[in-house]
């Protein structure tokens, strides 16, 4: 068109038909009977009889042009519904991968709840081992004292025996001494 264009480039544009209209330089006059809501004359239905205006080859054209937008719309569902069914598959996935993960962290957690309750058991019994060997070694420091206390005992006694054997004989040493000393004078 724009080969034309330049073709019939000095002659008016009204009076071709064949030069393209440009509709941004074009001003359009309103329609007088658009503002007051009137209808053409030539309507595709009549309102009152409710009959068709059209001629058969524009209804053929409808026709086809209608068999050609509802395969296209077939078309569009059909990919539609692919992409509506791969994205509900890609969630499900999603899903079902973060379901995984929820449950892996959840068997981590629940071994690693385990795993400090048998460490603290584990404190605990250890504890409470030390504490039986700490009571059992209190226990024969006890015994230990005790017989040390007893032997003490019995020693502080055998020291007073020998204390008052060695003062009773030391008594009869000198009695004898002081009687051989005295029948010795004698």
């Amino acid at each position: 068109m724009a080969a034309r264009g330049k073709k019939h480039a000095g002659k008016d544009p009204v009076s071709d038909e064949c030069e393209e209209r440009n509709p941004f330089t074009e001003t359009r006059e309103e329609d007088v009977t658009d503002e007051h809501g009137e209808r053409e004359p030539f309507a595709e239905k009549d309102e009152y009889m409710g009959t068709n205006t059209k001629k058969p080859e524009d209804t053929a054209e409808d026709l086809t042009a209608k068999g050609k937008r509802m395969k296209m719309d077939k078309a569009c569902s059909k990919t539609k519904n692919k992409s509506k069914s791969a994205l509900r598959k890609k969630q499900l996935k999603r899903q079902k991968r973060d379901y995984m993960h929820s449950l892996k962290l959840l068997n981590v957690l629940e071994e690693y709840i385990t795993d400090e309750q048998k460490e603290e058991e584990e404190e605990e019994g250890e504890e409470e081992e030390l504490i039986k060997i700490f009571q059992e070694q209190q226990k024969r420091w006890q015994q230990y004292r005790s017989v040390r206390r007893e032997r003490l005992k019995e020693m502080k006694l055998l020291r007073d025996q020998f204390l008052k054997t060695l003062e009773n004989f030391e008594d009869l040493c000198d009695r004898v001494f002081s009687d051989e000393d005295s029948e010795l004078d004698n």
